[in-house]
């Protein structure tokens, strides 16, 4: 139960998880029985149709019209007509989030007592149902095919920028939105998320994010292409590729997410490798995971946190190591927590040679 009245405003995941409506410029109430979108009068029917709220009201039942006639200022009337409705819901305590609209809440604060509080829906969002497992499913389906194209088209002397283009449009192609899609050579793979330029040298680090343009789940994925034989990062390949299919191994409903990064870590310093562990800057420099689903990146974290993994979670298992002499390698898989274990959603070889 709520300790007050949780609103949180249209355009972030959270907010589409909540509702399942994408709409602009609206408001959703929960807490106190109340599960309530207030919404602009022209998706007022649209709301009612397609979100799964037990009440939408639209600005003019909340007075918005008449106060923007009154005030001139759109901001100034959705504040004022807000304080009314909310005055008539009887409510004394307003709970928001932290990327709430600033001009509403410093409204609210002088009619309500106003707390900021992590959005409940973050957390609901880490476990996941089996109709949000069938659409990820369906993205990393589509990020294999297009890593197969991929895999068809990269060579040595090839434009990283080239390739990224042609990777992306394939997705865009089959209904998937990818963006800043990671595909680096050489050394300067040796910094995780540097998205890649210029040609193609002896191997590829390639993580394909893209989400779905129909219902907007998120799949990850990366695989370290070798194109001409290097003796540091096949190395590094092979200890990667032993870290992330025994933090796999581990994994099921009631293991700490501490446990599975920590396993990680135990793999990758039994080949002399550093980890954050050991405060390096070199080495293994990252989390072992994070959450997929409405975002590329949310709950859970699997990191040195206390965090029980629960059936239905949905989340990456990626070690990497990374050194500037070098450049850097990773291998990562998106996976779904089962009782007894968990499965791959992104079933492909750890080796990848041209």
């Amino acid at each position: 139960m709520l300790p007050g009245l949780f609103i949180h405003h249209s355009g972030t995941a959270n907010f589409y998880y909540a509702t399942r409506i994408k709409v602009e410029s609206a408001l959703h109430l929960y807490g106190n029985d109340i599960n309530m979108l207030i919404v602009p009068d022209m998706e007022k029917e649209r709301a009612i149709k397609e979100s799964c709220v037990k009440e939408v009201v639209s600005y003019s039942e909340i007075g918005y019209h008449e106060r923007l006639k009154e005030f001139r200022d759109s901001k100034k009337a959705l504040v004022e007509s807000l304080k009314c409705y909310l005055k008539q819901l009887k409510t004394d305590k307003i709970l928001i989030p932290h990327n709430f609209p600033a001009y509403l809440a410093f409204g609210l604060s002088k009619a309500f007592e106003v707390e900021i509080v992590e959005n409940p829906f973050s957390k609901l969002r880490a476990v996941k149902r089996k109709e949000e497992i069938a659409k990820i499913r369906e993205t990393c389906s589509a990020i294999l095919e297009a890593f197969e194209f991929l895999k068809g088209i990269v060579r040595k002397g090839k434009k990283c920028e080239e390739l990224r283009n042609a990777v992306e449009l394939f997705l865009f192609e089959r209904g998937f939105l990818a963006e800043d899609t990671i595909l680096a050579s050489g050394k300067l793979t040796a910094f995780p998320h540097f998205k890649g330029e210029g040609d193609v040298e002896e191997h590829v680090v390639v993580d394909i994010f893209p989400k779905s343009r129909t219902h907007g789940y998120y799949g990850d994925f990366t695989r370290t292409i070798l194109i001409e034989p290097e003796k540091e990062i096949e190395e590094m390949l092979e200890a990667v590729i032993e870290a992330k299919q025994k933090g796999i191994e581990v994994i099921r409903e009631g293991v700490k997410a501490r446990d599975v990064h920590g396993t990680v870590c135990d793999v990758l310093e039994s080949y002399g490798y550093k980890t954050l562990r050991s405060k390096s800057s070199e080495g293994f420099i990252h989390s072992t995971g994070h959450g997929v689903g409405l975002e590329v990146h949310e709950e859970p974290r699997i990191f040195e946190n206390d965090d029980v993994l629960k059936a239905g979670m949905v989340f990456t298992v990626e070690p990497g190591l990374y050194y500037l002499k070098w450049g850097g390698v990773r291998v990562e898989d998106t996976v779904v927590v089962t009782k007894r274990g968990c499965e791959v959603l992104t079933p492909y070889p750890d080796r990848v040679r041209l």
